[in-house]
Order: structure tokens, then C-alpha cells, then sequence
């Protein structure tokens, strides 16, 4: 029956789409009606007949509607699709019967009926979604045409009765569902048919799934995997085989199917209770292997195991010994995933299991995590580090967490030390976890300890139970302490967060020793509980104590540029915080610096500034239930806060609390309780003062909060405590001046604020207060700030504290009383000013001093007086000047009103007589400039009879030694000479003076400060001093180091100071051993990267004299600041011209050092041009000579690997061919050097050897001859030995380099001159080497060397010798090899005045050597004078050889690093030894 249909032939067809049809009809060609008409003609047929589809007109015709299903309309695709899903189940359900009425007639006709209608609803879903699918992406570019909704535009589209795949698809699969829920076994009896009628519904089932929006419906994914789980659980053989290899090599190759496969094991396990599939599933992903390039794959894989280990782990554990392997996958994606799949087997298994195999597991799993903190990877570190943070919360059945007591002290470590890792993602997550081990504590158990981790808390608790272990049981009593201890410190570290009971109310009860045999029991039970107790506080101890280290790396943390990183540590502190642990308020103190981030302007999500105050006020704003007022407690958190801030932390939590005031976080009541301290006297000093420092801080945003309370201010602050107290004195100054304070605005003048008349009681009280004798160190802070006061809010602050100045005086140095105020002013300065001079004698002393020892009242006076009189005179100098630029400011601002109130006809005519005549506002400017710099400080003022004054005291410092005086004279100085720039000019030298040789720190550190003020006032006076300041730079003190560095930048960075060389005075200081000077040198060098080229442009000095002998730094030091320097070098043009710069210094360089400092800084550059290789390539010659260096060699070595990564295919070859030259040149120099290093450690042959030994030394100096590059001509001998040397061409002036030595009166010198001048002429050279070997394309010429004597028969042979010239003049004109230019005539010039020089030098050495029968046997003499007709063939060659030794002896100390072309014989091999 059916035999026309062949069912695994049909599949064929399918696959090849050549499926043949008889009886097709081609719907495509029919009307709509045509269609209609045939599809209900088969439904009329199959309804209620399944069978008929046996039929071959039947079959035929379902097939025709599959085969053009695409032509088909919605309507009719949606009504055929119902009618084949329907009969289908009709169909299936008639099989149940035969199946269970074991009708076996009937089953071939079923059979082959379940393959026709199986064939058809396959061959109709492949069609259905391909088309469901075209259908899909057509709406979509509709859609992104139209502009509307994808999901709008298909609903549009599809309108009433319209195809509804996605609810056929699952009717689809639920309908095949029944069909495997049949026994096939005994209607479909051969396994190859079995097998293709399952293997079309798997495949099917795969077509379904390869898109991802169908896994978004959970009814399709849940039919899907039913169905799949039903095939898996009936059907073994090749029908698991095929299924677990599907999903092995298809399935988990696809991202959005990882979880459903993990899903559809969960489903076979839990609900059919088979595990076959899943573990051979797992078996054969032992053997995938993944690589980087995989990562969608890897990805994929990763998601199923996680998944799978989360809801099935009994299962993954059973083959996480083959799994492990994947630990060690080539693939990060895989490894995180496998990091991921242990944390869920310890979460979900192990951690809640008791066994002891469980236990071993967790600590052999915990083992694996930690090895993972050193993976190569950030992203498998961040995985681990979130792993834990999972393992570490607290369970929901339980107040335990997953991680062991034993294992925590190990995992703090090692995530404290991720706090350095280089990743930043690294170190955000290491910080959350910290903060996390915090929050999840085991220490915070008993609740008598409120959930503290303080230590002094902890501490005192370990202390207190000591003690009571020790006195309620000592050792001798109870002989098993001992062991009880120690088995006791054994179950308490094995046991997971197990804690101890907590103690009684008493934890300290004192009782009796037991007595009695059966209270020992007892006694030991308690002995027991306490020891479990003082464990448990010690181990707490730890806790604490291990955490606390790593706050100083949190607190460098603060300061990163992460910002992730910034606000996990903001949480890390405030987390501290509230545990009650001490170290946390120092990160809470620093972290207030990030108020000035100038981050507003981005989401409140990563803005730290938004952050710290969400912290501040989390942490003071909002306090723990308690008995007391909130608002007292907020009042005493702020209170507390002031205690330990330095000046800086301070001046950020002014700005803090102006931030929080206009967010309106401050109560009244809170403000109410800070005066309530700051006016009760029965409140601790500090508590008072700290109010009036946070009413000081609101007052800058809220006027209205100190002018409400003025009087207050006046009663409190500047009353009689204030004689006590001027601490309270001086903060209450510094909140009254918030009153004058005026916020401008860029771009506009500044409002003017109200002024008080000078006889208000505030002046009257600060007048007071600074008259009164004191001899307090803090008078000097409240003098300023009253000072500040007054210019602030006085009609006439100059009248008010001249007056002050004035009686100071008096008082101090014995004056006669100043006159009333109201008389003439003139006189009062005069006779002040004639009592200053002949009191302190100021205009008769001479300059060494000696009249200031015995002069003067004023050195018998009270020092600390007199340093209060100097400060106070140098501040009122200082704050004139301010006064009179507000004075300025307000004319300005008052002419400005009367501007605008003009008509516009009136402006534009005062415009028009303004460009003619000039502006009234210059003239003002003017006047109040020349009062500044004639009238302050010379004439008939106050100020003018006081700065003779303080110089004299300055001058004098051995008369004036007290310390507090002198700093005090100092400053007074420097605010002086910041006023007039005749007065600066006059008395710098002084400062200078004060600055290099003053002991003091103090005085140095406010020098340099003053330099910088001086700097920006008047530039021209100092830029030509600046050297005064860099030499700070090296100043013992590291806070004047800081200090200069910081004005330094300051100057530097705003344009007032040139770059110059002694910015590397600076780079030094990147390696300075104090951390917060190199991290200003750091901020520094990489603000001025950022304007215009300044690193690149100064690069060429600083790495000169950091490389320098003498004024350098070591060799490491050097690295780290040029591995930080040239990381600015980003443009290639920038890196093409170093690289050409330093190759250039290789001509030059001298020593070893120098060569491997050149090439460290070359291998830092990115060569990632071609100029910059070619400019490598070009400048071998400066280098060659020099490649038996081994760190030089090795530099370079890496630069070309480096290169040939970037590089192209044509400079790829270029860097090869460059490489085996490199490698030649090295193996020569190596070979010479060695030569060199033989030749200088053998010793002088004996007189037999002797032809041998210069037979060696000759055939030394020609291998050194044949290395060299440059172009040369051949050496030629005077007469039949006469030495010669080449050296570069020289084109400086002859007489410049022989005019001393060619002149007629010169004397005749001996050979220690003749040397000497020949040693000069070699310096000469190498000094002008440069621009000659460029050139002259480094052609050489040859000289004589002076003082040698001549082996020529006869020295004066003129024929001989004018036959000599003319040959070498012939010599200068003949081109030399390899192109290079020939010698000018002048060079010519030269070697004949060698010659010259030389004959001269010969004569002279003859006849002193003739006398000296000892230099004969001399090893270092050339000649014994003798010719060559008196000498033997043996006496010869012995002569020979010895020559050969002077001259290795006599070039190499002229040697400067760099090669001149060889000679004849053995000098230029010397020369290479640099």
C-alpha cells in the first residue's frame, strides 16, 4: 500500500529540491477563487478521512499547496496549515486505536500514512518559516521607511483572518509530540525508517529554533524541548546519537540556544529522570577546544555550562573531571565560564551539604578560585572577584555566607592585592568585595557588640576575657587546659561560620574557683564557652587588622581617573564608617577633596562630586536610631569632623557644606544646637571651636545666618574668652569676613557690599585683642585673620590699622607714644621714622654687621614681640595692595552705573572724546599703579619706615637669631617686595642670599612661595633669577622640595616662567622618594604636555642631563622618567625628529652609559612610520662602532622586532636586510673588542718574539681597517715606516686650530708638549665632527702624528719630501671610494703644517733621546733615535712592534666614543673602545 512513496528517497529529493509530483497543480498559476475551490476539495477529502491521504491524487495535491505554500494567500496559507495540522491529529489518534485494539492488519496502512502526513508537516514547516521570515524582514524595511513601529506595520499588514505562524508553530510541534508518544516501535518495525521519521522532526525542531525572537515565546520553548526530550527518552541508537551530536556540534554553537539546551536537560532529568543525554553531552565537550577568534562560540558554551551547573548541579559535578580540562582553555570567554560554573556547584551544593566528601570538594574548588586571581586576563579577574561577591552574601535560609572562617583571611589577601592590578575593572570589583567582606562580617554576631568592628572595642573585649580566664581558672587546676585549648582552636577554625553563643549580660562575673568534683564539669563547659569567646575576638582582631592595610591604597584609590573606581571606594569608606571601624574616618576625611571634580555636567550615576554628597550626607546627615535629637547628632558628627582636618581637608568641606546648603540638607535645628556650642562655656574648647568653623562654612552660602547672629559673634568670639582662646578668636574673624565676601561672576564687575565706619566696636575689639601682649604662637594665625577682617569690612581699614602699627611699635621697641590721631599724619610717620633709624642705627652700620651687635634697643627687646611687629607690618603691606585694588574695582564699578544711566547720544559722544583724549579709567589705573610702586614704600608713609627696618633684621640674623623672628622678618620681607618693584629689585639679592644659605625650612619654604608672588608681579625682575628656584628642587627639606615644585608649576603652567633646561630638574623629581612629590612632578608634566609641544620640545636637555655623569640620575631612575616622559610623543612627525636627534648623540656620546641610555629611549618610541625606521637605518654610521655593547645591541634588536609588526611589506624587507648588517657590524665589534681587550693584557715579548708580536698587532689593526664603513684613502708610509693616523675632516679655521702652533717665535717643546698639542688637535676634531662627517659624506684625511719620531733614512731630505707632497695633494684631488667628496686644498694645507710640525718635533726628540741610554730598552719609545741604515733586520722589527704598542697606548685615551676611519695599522681599533 502507498508503494509510490518511498520515504527516505522522498527525503532526498527534499534535500536536493527535486521532489517529483505527478498530479502537481500549480497554484501559483490559479486565481484566488481557483484556490479556494481546490483547498476545499481537499478538505472534503481528507476530513474526517485521514487515510485518504494514501491517495496518490490525495498525496499529490497536499504536496502542490507545500510546494507553492509561498504563492498561497494569508488566508489560504493559514487555512491549509490548519486543515494538515488537524488531519494530522485525526490521523494519529486512529493509530492509537489500532495500537491498542493491536489491530496488526491495519498497521502497514498506518505506517505508511504517518510517514506521508510526517513528510508533509516537515516539508511545511521548512517552508512556512522561510517564508514567515521573508515576510518578516520585507515589514521591517517597511517599516523603517514609513517611520512606524515594526510591530504596528504587521499587525496592519496582516488585518482580519490573517496567517498566524507563531501559534501554528506550536500547535505544530504539539501536534508531532503525539506522534512520538506512540509505540512506533511496533508500527514502524525498520530502524532506518524510524530513524529518518524521528530524524525529521529533530530537524525540523532545529529549523524552529535557529531564530532567536521564537525562544521568546515560552509556550514554543517549552513544546520545543518536550518534544526533543520526548525523542531522546523513547529512542536509542542513532536517534540519541544524532540528537546529543546536534546539539554538541549546532546547538551550543549559537549564543541564544545555550540556555535552552541547559533547559531542555533540566526537563529530561527532572522530568523523565534520564541522565544519560546530559552526561555524554558532557563527555563530548571535554574535547571542544576554543581559541580567542572563537568568542561567539566560546560564549555560547560558557552560557550552557553556567546555566547548566544552576539548576542541575548534582549532574555537572559528577563530570567536572572532565571538564576541568576547560579551565585551561586558550579562550578567557571559556575560562570565566568555568570560574562561574564552580561558583554555582559551591552556592547550590556544596556549601549546604555536611559530608566530609562535600567539604573536601568545597576546599579543592576554593584552591582553583584562588589560583584564578593571577589569570592573565582582567576579564576572567573581574569574574572571579564578582564570584566571590555572590559566594560572600549572607543565604536566605541562613544568617551564613558560603565562604568558609578558615578560607576568608586567604581571599582578603588576595583581593587586597588586586588593588594594584593594572586593569581598572580589576580594582573596582576587588573594592566592592572588600566592602562586601565587611558587610557580610562573621564578627558582628553578638548583639552586645551593636554590630562594631572597631578595633579598640575588639581589643578591649580580648583583654577583658584574659583576664577572667586567668582568674577564674588557672592553668595548675585544671590539668587539660591545654588540650582543650588547642582542640578548641581547631573545631572553631574548621567550622563555617560557626560563632559562639553570646556572653551574659556581665560578661566579667567574678566567681569562685569550683571546689567541688561535680561542678568541674561545669567549670570546664565555661572554660570551654570562654575560650570560643577570646578565639572569636581574636580572630576578629585579624579581620580588623587586615582590612585596615589596605586603606592607604584605597586612599591613593580616591585619586584615580576611573571614576568606577572612585565611587566603589567612597562606598568602601562609608561602609567602614558604618561599622564603626576607625581607619574609615581617614578616607572619609580625604575623600572630601573630590567635591572640586568638574564632573557636573554628566549623569548623577557616575558624577563623583553628586556621589560624595550622597555619601556626606548618608554618613552625617542621617544618623541610626538613637535617644538623642537627630540634630544634635548631625551638630556633633560635623562638630567631631573639624578635629583632625588638615587645612586643605577644610577648605573642600567649606565647599562640601556650601553644596549641601543649597541642596537645603542643613535643618534650622541643627543650626540652632552649633550656636547653643559655640556660645556655652561649659563646652570643650576644641567642640566651640569646631562650631564656629561649620557656622563659618554655611555663613559662605547663608549671609543671613552670621548677620542674625552678629552680636553673638561679637559677645562669644571676641569677648574675654577670646584673650584665652584665639583659636575661637581667630575662626570667629574668618566667619565675620564671609559678611564682606562678594561671589563675582566672570565677565562682570563685582556688586559692592555695605561697609562699617571705622569706630564700630568690631574694629574696637579686634584693635584690642592684637594691642594686648601675648606671647602665644597663635596670635599670629588670629593677627592675620583680624587683619583680613578689618580690610574687609572697614570704611577705613588703612586708618585703623596704621593706629594699630603704630602703638605696636611703641610698645616693642620703647618709642615715644604716637601723637593723637587727629594731628597731622606726616609727622607722626617722621618722628617714627627718625626713632626707627637711631634706635636701630639702621643708616651707620657697616656691611659685615659688627654695628648691629652692639646697637640697638631693639636687639635687647622681646623677640616674639618684635616677630609680631614684623608680621603684622608685612600683612597690613600686603592687604593695602588688595585694598587698593578694590578701591579700583569699586570706581570702576560706580563709573560703570553712570555709563549705562547715559542716554545713548551721550555714550557715543563720550566714546568719540575718549579714543581722542583717553579713557579716565586709565588715568585712575595709573595713579593707583604709581601708588603702589612710589608711595608705599618710599617717601613720607608708614610702610616706608618699616622696610629698612625689616631688611636690617633680615641682614642681621646672627643679632636677630630667634627663629620665630626671623621666619616672621622673612615673610615681611617677601610681602614687601611683592608692593614696589624698585623695593623688589633693591633687596632680591638679600632674598636670594636668605634663600641658599638660611637652616631654617620654614623660611626657605615661604621664600619660594614669596618668589612666585614676586614672579607674577613683577616677571622680568625674576625670569632672569629662576635658577635660585629649580635649585629648591634638590632642598633636603622635601616640604620646600614640594613646595618649589608647586610654584614652579604654577608659574610654568600659566605661562610666567620659559621652559627652559632646568626643567629637568623637574623630571627628577618623578623619581623623588616622597610619593606626593612625583605625583605633582606626574600632574605636572602631563598638564604641560597638553601646550603647544612643551615635553617634546625640551626633551633634548632633559635627557642630556639626566644622562649626564655628574648631574644625572642612576640608570633605573633614568628609565622610569623617560618611560613616563615619552608616552606624550604621540605624532609621528614628533617621533621621526627624535629619533633623528638621538641617533645624532651616538656621534658624540663618550660612555657605555650614555650609548644605553640613547637606545632605552629609542625603544620607547612607536616606529610606527616609515621615515622613523629609515631615519634608524640611515644613522648606522654614528652607531656601528659601537655594537659590542650588549644593552645597545639588545635595544635595537627589539626596536626592529617591533617595527616589522607595523611595518609594511616593502619596509618589512628593508628592516631584514638592516638586521643582517646590524648583526654583522656586532659580530666585528665583538670580535675587535675582544682583539683590543688581548692586545692591552699581553705583556712587552722578549726580544726573540718580537717579529711575531708585531706581526699580530699588524694583522689586529688591518681587521679593524675592514670594518669600517666610511670612505678613506689608502695610508701611505714615509719613507719605509712613518705612522700615520686618519681622523675626520675638520672644516673650522686653520688658524683657530693652528695658530698657536705654526707661528715663526713658537719655541721648540719636547714630546710631552708635541703629544699634548696633537691630543688637542684630536679634540678639535671630534668637537666639529658633526657637521663635517655630514658633509663631506665622513671622508678621512691622513696626518702625521706629531712627537713620533721617523724611521726615514734621512729626515731632511727635501726631495724626498716635496715628492711626498705633491703625491698627497694628488691624494686630496682623486675622488675617494664610494663617492665621497674629495679634500679641499685647505686640508692639504693642514698636512703639510703636520709635517712640518712633525720634522720639527723628530729633530728635537732625537738628540733628547740620544742622551737617555736608559729609554732604549723603554717599551713605550718609538725610536731610540738612531736611523734606519744603523739598525739590523732585528733591531727592526723589534722597534716595529713596540711602535705598534705606543700607539694603542697614545690614541686610545684621545678616543670620544666614535670611530674615525681606520688607519694602517692598530689606532682605530682603540678608538672603538670609546
Amino acid at each position: 500500500m502507498a508503494d509510490f512513496f518511498v520515504l527516505h528517497n522522498e527525503l532526498v529529493r527534499l534535500q536536493e529540491n527535486d521532489v517529483q509530483i505527478d498530479n502537481e497543480i500549480q497554484l501559483d498559476r490559479l486565481s484566488p477563487k481557483e484556490v479556494t475551490e481546490k483547498l476545499d476539495e481537499l478538505i472534503e477529502s481528507l476530513q474526517g478521512e485521514p487515510a485518504q491521504i494514501l491517495s496518490p491524487l490525495i498525496f499529490d495535491c497536499t504536496r502542490s499547496f507545500v510546494r507553492h505554500f509561498d504563492a498561497l494567500s494569508p488566508e489560504h496559507a493559514h487555512k491549509f496549515t490548519d486543515l494538515l495540522l488537524s488531519v494530522f491529529v485525526e490521523q494519529t489518534k486512529a493509530v492509537e486505536v489500532d495500537l491498542e485494539e493491536n489491530a496488526q492488519h491495519n498497521f502497514e496502512q498506518d505506517r505508511a500514512a504517518l510517514q506521508m502526513y510526517t513528510f508533509c508537516w516537515h516539508w511545511l514547516i521548512e517552508m512556512a518559516e522561510n517564508r514567515w521570515k521573508s515576510d518578516r524582514k520585507e515589514s521591517e524595511k517597511t517599516a523603517a521607511l514609513t517611520g512606524k513601529p515594526k510591530a504596528r506595520t504587521t499587525k496592519a499588514k496582516q488585518g482580519k483572518g490573517a496567517w498566524d505562524w507563531p501559534l501554528q508553530k506550536v500547535q505544530a510541534l504539539n501536534t508531532v509530540a503525539k506522534v512520538i508518544e506512540l509505540d512506533l516501535n511496533r508500527i514502524v518495525i525498520a530502524s532506518s525508517d524510524r530513524d529518518s521519521l524521528l530524524s525529521m522532526v529533530t530537524k525540523s525542531v532545529s529549523l524552529l529554533l535557529e531564530d532567536p525572537d521564537a525562544l521568546k515565546d515560552d509556550s514554543l520553548k517549552t513544546a520545543a524541548a518536550e518534544l526533543l526530550c520526548l525523542c531522546a527518552n523513547r529512542f536509542d541508537g542513532a536517534v540519541r546519537h544524532g540528537l546529543q551530536t546536534r546539539i554538541v556540534e549546532q546547538y551550543l554553537r549559537e549564543e541564544h540556544l545555550s540556555e535552552f539546551v541547559a533547559d531542555f536537560m533540566h526537563i529530561l532529568v527532572v522530568k523523565f529522570e534520564d541522565t544519560r543525554l546530559i552526561e555524554n553531552v558532557l563527555r563530548l565537550c571535554t574535547n571542544k577546544e576554543f581559541s580567542d577568534k572563537e568568542a561567539k562560540h566560546a560564549k555560547a558554551f560558557s552560557r550552557f555550562l553556567v546555566r547548566l551547573s544552576d539548576i542541575v548541579p548534582k549532574e555537572v559535578l559528577k563530570q567536572m573531571v572532565h571538564l576541568q580540562i576547560h579551565f585551561d582553555s586558550e579562550s578567557y570567554t571559556v575560562r570565566m565560564g568555568m570560574i562561574e560554573v564552580v561558583g554555582n556547584l559551591i552556592h547550590n551544593l556544596l556549601a549546604i551539604e555536611n559530608s566530609e566528601t562535600a567539604a573536601l570538594s568545597l576546599q579543592s574548588y576554593y584552591e582553583i578560585i584562588q589560583d584564578r586571581f593571577r589569570d592573565v586576563s582582567s576579564y576572567v579577574r573581574v569574574k572571579v572577584l564578582q564570584v566571590l561577591m555572590r559566594l560572600t552574601e549572607r543565604r536566605e535560609d541562613s544568617a551564613l555566607t558560603d565562604i568558609p572562617i578558615a578560607t576568608r583571611p586567604a581571599l582578603i589577601a588576595l583581593t587586597a592585592g588586586r588593588l594594584h592590578d593594572k586593569a581598572s575593572n580589576v580594582r573596582k570589583n576587588a573594592i566592592k568585595l572588600l566592602a562586601k567582606f565587611i558587610e557580610t562580617s562573621p564578627f558582628v554576631a553578638i548583639a552586645q557588640d551593636e554590630g562594631s568592628l572597631s578595633l579598640a572595642h575588639f581589643q578591649a573585649k580580648q583583654q577583658n576575657l584574659e583576664e577572667i580566664i586567668k582568674r577564674k581558672f588557672p592553668t595548675d587546676e585544671l590539668p587539660g587546659v591545654e588540650e582543650t585549648e588547642q582542640v578548641e582552636e581547631d573545631a572553631t577554625s574548621s567550622a563555617a561560620d560557626e560563632i559562639p553563643d553570646p556572653p551574659p549580660a556581665d560578661v566579667a562575673p567574678v566567681a569562685e574557683p569550683p571546689v567541688a568534683e561535680g561542678e568541674r564539669a561545669a567549670g570546664e563547659l565555661e572554660l570551654r564557652h570562654l575560650r570560643g569567646l577570646l578565639k572569636y575576638y581574636k580572630d576578629g582582631i585579624k579581620f580588623v587588622k587586615q582590612i585596615e592595610t589596605v586603606v592607604p591604597v584605597m586612599c591613593q584609590l580616591l585619586a584615580s581617573n576611573a571614576k568606577g573606581e572612585v565611587i566603589e571606594a567612597m562606598n568602601f569608606f562609608v561602609t567602614g564608617y558604618q561599622f564603626q571601624m576607625e581607619s574609615a574616618t581617614i578616607g572619609i576625611r580625604q575623600m572630601v577633596h573630590k567635591v572640586w571634580d568638574k564632573d557636573a555636567g554628566e549623569s548623577e550615576r557616575l558624577s563623583v562630586r553628586e556621589h560624595l554628597l550622597r555619601c556626606y550626607i548618608a554618613v552625617y546627615f542621617e544618623p541610626a536610631p538613637s535617644n538623642r535629637e537627630p540634630s544634635e547628632i548631625v551638630a556633633d558628627n560635623l562638630v567631631k569632623l573639624t578635629y583632625t582636618m588638615t587645612l586643605a581637608e577644610l577648605t573642600s568641606l567649606e565647599q562640601l557644606l556650601t553644596l549641601l546648603v543649597a541642596k537645603k540638607a542643613f535643618q534650622e535645628s541643627t543650626l540652632q544646637v552649633l550656636w547653643s556650642i559655640f556660645g556655652s562655656k561649659k563646652q570643650a574648647a576644641r567642640r566651640r571651636r569646631g562650631a564656629i568653623i561649620i557656622l563659618g562654612m554655611i555663613g559662605k552660602a547663608r549671609k543671613e545666618v552670621i548677620a542674625e547672629n552678629f552680636e553673638n559673634l561679637l559677645k562669644v568670639g571676641l569677648g574675654d574668652s577670646a584673650k584665652k582662646d584665639l583659636v575661637l578668636a581667630r575662626y570667629t574673624c574668618v566667619a565675620l569676613q564671609q559678611l564682606g565676601t562678594v561671589k563675582r561672576q566672570k565677565g562682570t564687575l563685582s556688586a559692592g557690599h555695605t561697609r562699617m565706619p571705622a569706630n564700630h566696636p568690631i574694629f574696637t575689639r579686634l584693635r584690642d585683642l592684637l594691642l594686648d601682649v601675648n606671647s602665644s604662637v597663635e596670635w599670629f594665625g588670629f593677627a592675620e585673620q583680624a587683619i583680613n577682617a578689618i580690610y574687609l569690612l572697614s570704611e577705613h581699614p588703612d586708618t585703623t590699622c596704621g593706629e594699630i602699627v603704630k602703638r605696636i611699635a611703641a610698645r616693642v621697641l620703647g618709642l615715644s607714644p604716637p601723637p593723637p590721631t587727629d594731628g597731622d599724619g606726616n609727622a607722626e610717620v617722621d618722628q617714627l621714622t627718625s626713632q626707627l633709624e637711631t634706635g636701630m642705627r639702621i643708616n651707620e652700620g657697616d656691611e659685615s654687621g659688627v654695628a648691629a651687635e652692639s646697637a640697638a634697643p631693639a636687639a635687647s627687646c622681646d623677640p616674639l614681640e618684635l616677630a609680631e611687629l614684623c608680621f603684622v607690618v608685612g600683612h597690613v603691606a600686603i592687604k593695602q595692595i588688595v585694598h587698593l585694588e578694590s578701591i579700583e574695582v569699586e570706581w570702576k564699578r560706580r563709573k560703570h552705573l553712570e555709563e549705562v544711566s547715559k542716554t545713548p547720544r551721550k555714550r557715543s559722544g563720550a566714546d568719540d572724546i575718549d579714543q581722542v583724549t583717553g579713557n579716565a579709567e586709565d588715568e585712575f589705573t595709573e595713579g593707583i599703579v604709581q601708588i603702589r610702586e612710589r608711595e608705599l614704600l618710599y617717601g613720607d608713609t608708614l610702610l616706608a619706615s618699616f622696610g629698612p627696618f625689616i631688611a636690617f633684621i633680615c641682614l642681621h640674623n646672627r643679632t636677630f637669631n630667634h627663629p620665630v623672628l626671623q621666619i616672621m622678618a622673612v615673610l615681611a620681607l617677601c610681602k614687601f617686595m611683592c608692593v614696589s618693584a624698585d623695593f623688589c629689585e633693591a633687596h632680591l639679592q638679600l632674598l636670594f642670599t636668605i634663600l641658599s644659605k638660611s637652616d631654617d625650612p620654614v623660611i626657605r619654604s615661604n621664600t619660594v612661595i614669596g618668589l612666585g608672588d614676586m614672579t607674577i608681579c613683577f616677571n622680568s625682575l625674576i625670569d632672569q633669577n629662576i635658577s635660585y628656584l629649580y635649585n629648591r628642587l634638590n632642598d633636603t627639606d622635601p616640604v620646600v622640595k614640594k613646595n618649589t615644585l608647586m610654584v614652579l608649576t604654577f608659574l610654568i603652567l600659566n605661562g610666567m616662567v620659559k621652559v627652559k633646561g632646568q626643567i629637568s630638574e623637574m623630571a627628577k623629581t618623578l623619581e623623588d622618594e616622597d610619593r606626593r612629590i612625583s605625583d605633582l612632578t606626574k600632574l605636572f608634566f602631563t598638564e604641560l604636555s597638553t601646550k603647544d609641544n612643551a615635553v617634546y620640545n625640551n626633551l633634548p636637555d632633559i635627557i642630556s642631563n639626566l644622562s649626564h655623569a655628574e648631574t644625572g640620575v642612576s640608570e633605573p631612575a633614568f628609565r622610569n622618567i623617560m618611560k613616563f616622559l615619552l608616552e606624550f610623543i604621540k605624532k609621528d612627525k614628533q617621533t621621526e625628529n627624535i629619533v633623528d636627534k638621538l641617533c645624532m648623540r651616538f656621534r658624540n656620546a663618550d660612555e657605555p652609559r650614555q650609548w644605553r641610555d640613547i637606545s632605552f629611549c629609542l625603544t620607547l618610541l612607536s616606529f610606527a612610520s616609515e621615515k622613523s625606521v629609515k631615519k634608524l637605518i640611515e644613522h648606522l654610521p654614528q652607531y656601528q662602532d659601537k655594537l659590542h655593547e650588549p644593552v645597545l645591541y639588545k635595544n635595537l634588536e627589539d626596536i626592529l622586532a617591533k617595527a616589522k609588526k607595523l611595518a609594511k611589506a616593502e619596509t618589512k624587507s628593508q628592516i631584514e636586510d638592516f638586521e643582517a648588517k646590524l648583526k654583522e657590524h656586532h659580530e666585528k665589534c665583538v670580535e675587535n673588542e675582544h682583539a683590543v681587550e688581548n692586545a692591552a693584557n699581553t705583556k712587552k715579548p722578549k726580544h726573540g718574539s718580537a717579529s711575531r708580536q708585531g706581526q699580530e698587532v699588524e694583522d689586529t689593526a688591518e681587521s679593524f681597517s675592514a670594518m669600517s664603513l666610511n670612505a678613506k684613502t689608502p695610508a701611505r708610509k714615509r719613507g719605509t715606516a712613518a705612522r700615520r693616523v686618519t681622523v675626520a675632516e675638520d672644516e673650522r679655521d686653520i688658524d683657530e686650530i693652528f695658530g698657536t702652533q705654526t707661528t715663526p717665535a713658537e719655541p721648540r717643546r719636547k714630546q710631552p708638549a708635541a703629544a699634548a698639542r696633537s691630543a688637542q688637535m684630536s679634540d678639535d676634531d671630534d668637537d666639529t665632527a658633526g657637521s663635517d662627517e655630514e658633509e663631506d659624506g665622513h671622508a678621512a684625511r691622513t696626518v702625521p702624528i706629531p712627537g713620533r719620531t721617523s724611521e726615514a733614512e734621512e729626515d731632511g731630505d727635501e726631495e724626498e719630501e716635496e715628492e711626498e707632497e705633491e703625491e698627497e695633494e694628488r691624494d686630496t684631488r682623486r675622488p675617494r671610494r664610494g663617492g665621497a667628496t674629495p679634500v679641499p686644498q685647505w686640508k692639504a694645507a693642514i698636512q703639510k703644517l703636520g709635517r712640518r710640525v712633525h720634522d720639527e718635533e723628530e729633530e728635537q726628540l732625537a738628540d733628547d733621546q740620544a742622551s737617555d741610554d736608559t729609554l732604549a730598552d723603554d717599551s713605550d719609545d718609538a725610536s731610540d733615535g738612531q736611523t734606519q741604515d744603523e739598525q739590523d733586520e732585528v733591531d727592526e722589527e723589534d722597534n716595529e712592534g713596540d711602535e705598534e704598542e705606543e700607539v694603542f697606548e697614545t690614541v686610545a685615551p684621545k678616543s670620544r666614543g666614535r670611530v674615525p676611519p681606520p688607519p694602517v695599522k692598530a689606532a682605530a681599533p682603540l678608538a672603538l673602545r670609546g
